[in-house]
């Protein structure tokens, strides 16, 4: 039974998405990919403008079966913020249920922003981005039971894949905002993504690496990562860190960063990227805001 998960894991941690299921997603996703831009769409303008007009909202995906079986009131807190600004609070959560998938899906929004606009743009890009990573999660879903069923396994044996869409608010200040929604399921951590969003309220538009910490970006990432990468392993020698895959790493400018309450900027590596699998995803502080 164990070699036969162990088969069905391989199996599914080779499912592609498939091309052909929904042109409009795939191409939104692939445009993200590619760009990492945020593209906004002019329609449906307002939906998030006011959080009790929009409670009774359904999100409907791939024919899944939403339980919204919480109430949006009960299901609302706020996340502390720096100076009482910009405001991130769960705007909707759900649950999903149904012959492939198991899932808790949390949506945030931003509110109390002078901009409006700038408000609904961002609004925008984090309805689209969960419903993103609900859609592939489901179709992911879909492969791995139909491989499980097809490699023996009996229907009254499968267990569903549960997966959790979730979001974390890091820094809010007048001029920028600093959050991250993560997607984390059961089977393949392989498929646990995470998304830093790092806005400049002024504009609207997604800050860069390099935007925060200058030109020298990648000079001064490589040199704060590999300083505090041997100050970990001075305090537990058990830490593995490719440091030399680091120096050579090409770092781009679409880096995965955020900010932290105190303004320190930390740049994120995914699980494997600069230490061993079981150490998981890495965080390095490599500067502040008040001292750039």
């Amino acid at each position: 039974m164990d070699k036969k998960l162990n088969d069905l894991n391989k199996i599914y941690e080779n499912i592609q998405v498939p091309k052909s299921l929904d042109d409009v997603i795939d191409k939104a996703v692939e445009r993200e990919r590619e760009s990492r831009v945020i593209r906004m769409r002019e329609s449906n303008k307002g939906i998030y403008k006011k959080l009790g007009a929009a409670a009774a909202c359904v999100v409907i995906v791939f024919g899944l079966t939403v339980n919204s079986s919480s109430v949006l009131a009960k299901g609302m807190y706020k996340i502390p913020v720096i100076g009482d600004l910009a405001k991130m609070v769960t705007f909707r959560e759900y649950d999903i249920h149904n012959e492939t998938s198991k899932a808790k899906v949390i949506i945030p929004t931003v509110n109390d922003m002078k901009n409006e606009e700038i408000e609904e743009q961002i609004n925008e890009t984090i309805k689209n981005k969960v419903d993103e990573l609900v859609k592939q999660q489901a179709i992911l879903d879909k492969e791995y039971k139909e491989a499980f069923l097809e490699t023996g396994g009996k229907e009254e044996d499968y267990k569903k894949i549960e997966m959790s869409v979730d979001y974390k608010l890091h820094y809010s200040s007048q001029n920028i905002i600093s959050f991250e929604i993560f997607k984390y399921q059961t089977l393949a951590p392989a498929y646990n993504e995470t998304y830093f969003y790092n806005i400049d309220l002024e504009t609207g538009e997604e800050m860069a690496i390099k935007e925060v910490l200058g030109d020298e970006y990648i000079k001064i990432i490589k040199e704060k990562t590999e300083k505090q990468m041997l100050d970990r392993i001075k305090e537990n020698s058990n830490l593995t860190y490719w440091i030399d895959e680091l120096k050579e790493m090409e770092i781009k400018e679409d880096r995965k960063f955020y900010i932290k309450e105190d303004g320190d900027i930390v740049v994120f590596f995914d699980k494997y990227e600069v230490a061993t699998g079981s150490m998981g995803a890495q965080h390095f502080v490599v500067g502040n805001l008040d001292k750039q």
